[in-house]
């Protein structure tokens, strides 16, 4: 059984144009490359697996604030921001104490984007030479998942909650993510369709509990994080997922759901 590897992943949220049933809350969601082998084609949310060259970097930055926030969910926000500016572009953070606008994002963007996704400058390079500060007050735990034990691909993944800065606009890589966009949570669970993994449409189920970004703040405040490792039960013509009671999700169709790997091609 392969040991998970750490990864990050964020939920970038705004209040956008209203909704009649769910109010203005949306979220950022990034759809992966058909031919990535890992949920190639799913919908999912700005993420990846942890370098530990970012995780010394948030652990030496004494305004981390590692007092206030868990021991499993330490150490993995700088990969989480990182991984946001390379597949969308957004900067989450601020220069001089002051708000990154889109005119000064789109040119931080095209300086340097290109060669983060080719691995020529690390996150501590980048920060240095923009003078950007990541706050990681702004980047809540929200939900901690492990990659069932009986798949070939497994991570342990750390979820997390941060709002979209005001005015700045998203865009794909063009090489991992295809495709972004701002939706509202309930109406992706609703209408999809084979483009969503399982965590994917339950974090966002439970997201959408609240209709706009106050309200999701004010819920999350109020949880408790329980870890889950979801038990695949297989029959002769379903594959279910169970999750612990306590985690706090509620019921979901998964026959709309798709795995992240085909297990029987594995």
């Amino acid at each position: 059984m392969q040991k998970p590897k750490d990864s990050a992943s964020v939920l970038v949220i705004r209040d956008g144009e209203v909704h009649p049933v769910y109010g203005t809350l949306q979220i950022l969601m990034v759809k992966r490359h058909k031919n990535i082998k890992f949920a190639g084609g799913a919908y999912v949310f700005p993420g990846g697996k942890l370098d530990p060259a970012d995780k010394a970097l948030e652990e030496s930055d004494q305004k981390s604030s590692l007092q206030n926030i868990s021991t499993e969910f330490r150490g993995l926000r700088y990969a989480a921001l990182r991984e946001a500016f390379e597949e969308t572009g957004l900067i989450i953070g601020t220069i001089d104490g002051a708000p990154i606008g889109e005119e000064l994002r789109k040119s931080i963007d095209q300086k340097y984007r290109a060669d983060f996704l080719s691995g020529a400058i690390t996150l501590a390079e980048f920060l240095d030479r923009t003078g950007i500060v990541l706050d990681m007050n702004d980047c809540y735990p929200f939900a901690h998942w492990i990659t069932p034990k009986v798949y070939p691909i497994r991570f342990d993944t750390r979820f997390y909650l941060t709002v979209a800065p005001e005015g700045q606009i998203p865009s794909p890589d063009g090489h991992e993510i295809t495709h972004v966009e701002w939706m509202h949570p309930m109406t992706l669970v609703e209408e999809s369709d084979g483009v969503l993994m399982f965590p994917t449409m339950m974090n966002l189920k439970k997201l959408g509990q609240a209709k706009c970004v106050a309200e999701a703040l004010e819920l999350l405040a109020a949880r408790e994080i329980i870890t889950v490792t979801p038990e695949v039960i297989t029959g002769d013509k379903v594959r279910f997922r169970k999750i612990p009671d306590e985690a706090g999700y509620d019921d979901v169709d998964q026959s709309r759901t798709r795995a992240a790997v085909d297990l029987k091609k594995s």
